[in-house]
C-alpha cells in the first residue's frame, strides 16, 4: 500500500513533535482491560486515526499503545508508526514456556524468534528474525532490579494460538526455543524493514505442554501473574 508519511501523518492526526518515540503492542484477549489500565499510566491520551492505536505521554516522550493481537494486526501500527518516523516498538504480552526452567510468571526477552506465523514474509524476512539486542540488554538491565525472573535466548512465533500440535512443541522445545508466542517475530520483521529497533517482553502465562492457560492458578500464582503483567509494561516504557 503506496502511501507516503505526509498521508499516514495525516490519517493518524499527528502533529510532527508528537511522533511517538515508542510504540508499545500488547497481545491480549482482555483489550478493555488492558486499554484501562495501560492508558492510565498516560497523560493526554487520545485514540488515533488508525482505530485502536492510542497516543498519549509518559513525561515528556511521546508513546503509542496497541492491543494488538497476533502477527498480522501487529505489523501494521509497526509499519504506519515506523513510515512517520517511531523509532522503537515493544512487543509485550503472555507466552507460554517450552523449557522446564521457564516458569510460570518467568519473563522471556527475544534474541531470536523463529517465523511459524505467516506476517513476517511481507516485510521480507525468512527462517528467524532478530531483535535490536541492545534494547534486549536494556531490558535486562531494567529487570534486574525487580524480582521478576527473566530468561534472554531463541523463541519462536506461532500464527494460531488453538492450533499448536504436540508434535510442533516437541520439535520447538527440542531445538531450544524457550517460549512460544504470537507477535515477535512479525513485529521484528516489519521493524526491520521500517529502521525501527525492537524488542519483545514477555510474561509465561502458561507451561506446555504440561500445563496449558486453561488450567487453574493458586492465588499466590494469580498474584504472580499481575506482577510480570505490570512489570512488563513498566520496563517497555523504559526502553525508549
Amino acid at each position: 500500500m503506496a502511501v507516503d508519511r505526509d498521508g499516514w501523518m495525516d490519517l493518524l492526526g499527528l502533529e510532527a513533535d508528537e511522533v511517538p518515540r515508542l510504540l508499545v503492542l500488547e497481545s491480549t484477549w482482555w483489550r478493555r482491560r488492558a486499554l484501562t489500565r495501560r492508558l492510565a499510566r498516560l497523560e493526554d491520551v487520545r485514540e488515533l486515526g488508525m482505530p485502536d492505536v492510542w497516543h498519549g505521554w509518559s513525561g515528556d516522550v511521546p508513546v503509542a499503545y496497541c492491543p494488538a493481537y497476533g502477527a498480522t494486526r501487529s505489523v501494521e501500527p509497526v509499519h504506519v508508526l515506523g513510515a512517520c518516523g517511531t523509532p522503537v516498538v515493544v512487543a509485550i504480552g503472555p507466552c507460554a514456556s517450552l523449557q522446564r526452567k521457564v516458569k510460570l510468571g518467568d519473563v522471556v526477552l527475544s534474541e531470536r524468534a523463529t517465523i511459524a506465523e505467516g506476517a513476517s514474509q511481507y516485510y521480507g524476512a525468512k527462517g528467524s528474525v532478530a531483535p535490536n539486542l541492545g534494547r534486549v540488554t536494556r531490558a535486562a538491565a531494567l529487570f534486574a532490579g525487580m524480582s521478576t525472573f527473566t530468561h534472554r535466548g531463541p523463541t519462536v512465533t506461532a500464527g494460531a494460538l488453538l492450533a499448536q500440535t504436540p508434535k510442533h512443541l516437541e520439535r520447538w522445545a527440542s531445538t531450544g526455543h524457550l517460549s512460544v508466542d504470537l507477535t515477535s517475530s512479525a513485529v521484528f520483521s516489519a521493524a526491520a524493514a521500517m529502521r525501527m529497533r525492537a524488542a519483545s517482553v514477555h510474561f509465561v502465562r502458561e507451561e506446555l505442554p504440561g500445563r496449558p492457560w486453561t488450567d487453574e492458578v493458586t492465588e499466590a500464582e494469580e498474584q504472580l501473574l499481575e506482577d510480570a503483567e505490570e512489570a512488563v509494561y513498566d520496563v517497555a516504557l523504559g526502553l525508549v
